[in-house]
């Protein structure tokens, strides 16, 4: 299960700014993690895209 915000802003007449938030429940299906005493846990993932046209 996952969930995914994101918004496109118009900050000048040339850019587009687009924040992202992921967050994610349960990735690889609950597989251990590297040390193999622990699950993987839920993850957050913060990101930024950003067009400029000329």
């Amino acid at each position: 299960n996952w969930l995914e915000l994101t918004y496109q802003a118009q900050v000048t007449p040339w850019m587009v700014m687009q924040p992202d938030f992921q967050y994610v429940w349960h990735p690889s299906g609950g597989a251990p993690d590297w040390t193999g005493l622990r699950r993987v846990g839920d993850e957050a993932i913060f990101g930024l895209h950003n067009s400029i046209t000329f």
